[in-house]
């Protein structure tokens, strides 16, 4: 069975017409959570969980719950919800490991951050996101929409060691911070 993560990312997403499509879509084939049959149709074979980015927290919000859903679909309808996202005209979509969630927490300045990762299925690159984890994401994230497109998030090599994707997400969140107190003045 394969098990695959999809990952709508970006700024001002189409909210409604996502929870559309997802209600649409996929509501029929979910299952309940961690509840995989032990027999499953041979047509229906990828364990599927969607979730959506939206930079702007603001407008994040409106998909909050979408992550905390599994579906059991096949892979033309895993390929047809992703056309049909696609007609959106918004956001980036990524297949990514199911099973390959992690975090970040840095220290700058004897504060904590935190940002979550994903890892897509070619296993390049490790995507890394905001989140509200960290009390002291909150400022950051609540203006990270105002910010150039290019900070929204990190995407850092898969092979460098945890190390030096650690020294990347700090780096890039105190790009962040700079930026975030640039715009304010």
């Amino acid at each position: 069975m394969k098990k695959i993560l999809l990952l709508t990312y970006g700024c001002n997403l189409d909210h409604s017409n996502i929870a559309y499509l997802v209600k649409d879509r996929l509501r029929p084939f979910e299952i309940k959570w961690g509840e995989i049959p032990r027999k499953v149709d041979p047509k229906r074979d990828v364990l599927f969980q969607y979730d959506v980015y939206d930079v702007n927290m603001e407008m994040n919000k409106r998909s909050g719950d979408v992550y905390f859903h599994q579906y059991l679909i096949s892979e033309d309808h895993l390929s047809a919800f992703e056309y049909s996202l696609s007609k959106l005209n918004k956001g980036i979509h990524t297949r990514c490991h199911l099973d390959a969630r992690g975090h970040f927490y840095v220290e700058i300045d004897n504060v904590e951050y935190s940002a979550r990762t994903l890892i897509p299925l070619d296993k390049q690159s490790v995507y890394v996101f905001l989140d509200e984890d960290s009390f002291a994401n909150t400022y950051i994230r609540s203006r990270l929409h105002l910010l150039p497109s290019e900070l929204h998030h990190l995407i850092i090599d898969y092979n460098l060691s945890y190390e030096e994707q650690e020294l990347k997400v700090k780096a890039w969140i105190q790009q962040i911070l700079q930026q975030c107190y640039v715009t304010e003045v």
